[in-house]
């Protein structure tokens, strides 16, 4: 073989090597989270476990179920704030956390996206008692991740947009009044549409994002599902509670512990969304609440520049 058919036989091989790679981190959205199908330019991100592959098929799954949809409230004018609270029901001051955030939420209403995340050892359940059986960490070990992240090191601690480590309450309304008369950089608009398939409840969240500046950072999304008012266990002040109402408890994180990596930023460009997925028929569908928000994708900052929520039914 001459010097020049050798030069050009392994720039062939090395060239199918790197476009075969190429192929495989360019995945639009990791398999075991649910299949990614782009249809009228929105990408639909569907669950597994629904055994929907296709543009036929997800048309077909959408036209052949009954569905109520209920939208969240606009926030293009406003900037909405996530508040992220750490509790366990075996913290007996925690409900000093839920009482604040019940004040704050009577206060600021849909502009307050709160949500109750169990982790650290009193969130641990008495397995096969009669008493704090119940499990309320949700599944996957996300929410010791958002624990260790945010430094969490009392309970009940918070986190406000995520704009640094947790704090106790007293410091929440304080970051709160900091962010919310910002003008917010980008609108997230949200519509959930729910339907029972056979037993599975599932839910469609189409999220709308549409940027009002453009900025250099990477931005990601991040789904939450919750359900509030969960009557169960809980020490409040040294007393044992049967039926306390436990409040906003993150059940499942939709697409991963930090979400989905957005498009560019860039003013007036919408990207739309649409996760479809189940839940488990245990959770109460009239309590169920979608949470959406945008932060900022960096390994020191992680700040939360728009949230939305939703209930489903």
């Amino acid at each position: 073989m001459s010097q020049m058919k050798t030069k050009l036989f392994f720039g062939s091989i090395f060239l199918a090597l790197f476009f075969l790679t190429c192929e495989k981190i360019e995945d639009p959205f990791p398999r075991e989270l649910g299949q990614s199908i782009f249809l009228n330019n929105i990408e639909y991100i569907v669950d597994q476990s629904l055994d929907v592959g296709t543009t036929n098929e997800l048309n077909n799954f959408i036209d052949n179920s009954t569905w109520t949809s209920i939208s969240a409230s606009d926030n293009s004018e406003t900037r909405f704030v996530l508040l992220e609270e750490f509790t366990g029901h075996k913290c007996t001051f925690c409900p000093r956390g839920t009482r604040e955030i019940v004040r704050l939420d009577g206060e600021l209403g849909d502009t307050l996206i709160p949500v109750g995340i169990h982790a650290g050892g009193f969130a641990l359940p008495d397995i096969g008692a009669s008493s704090y059986f119940t499990d309320f960490r949700v599944e996957g070990g996300h929410g010791e991740t958002y624990n260790n992240l945010f430094q969490v090191s009392s309970y009940p601690s918070g986190v406000v947009s995520r704009l640094g480590n947790a704090t106790g309450s007293d410091q929440w309304s304080i970051d709160i009044n900091s962010l919310k008369n910002d003008k917010p950089k980008v609108a997230l608009q949200m519509t959930n549409s729910y339907a029972l398939i056979g037993q599975k409840p599932v839910v469609r969240s189409n999220i709308a994002i549409t940027w009002s500046e453009t900025l250099p950072e990477d931005y990601n999304l991040q789904m939450y599902l919750l359900e509030d008012h969960i009557l169960d266990w809980q020490l409040d002040l040294g007393t044992d509670k049967p039926d306390y109402d436990h409040r906003h408890v993150l059940r499942k994180v939709i697409n991963d512990t930090f979400g989905k990596a957005l498009e560019d930023a860039i003013i007036g460009e919408t990207e739309t969304i649409e996760y479809i997925f189940e839940f488990d028929p245990a959770w109460k569908a009239n309590d169920i609440e979608v949470v959406a928000f945008i932060f900022k994708n960096d390994d020191t900052d992680k700040e939360v520049i728009q949230a939305n929520a939703s209930y489903i039914k």
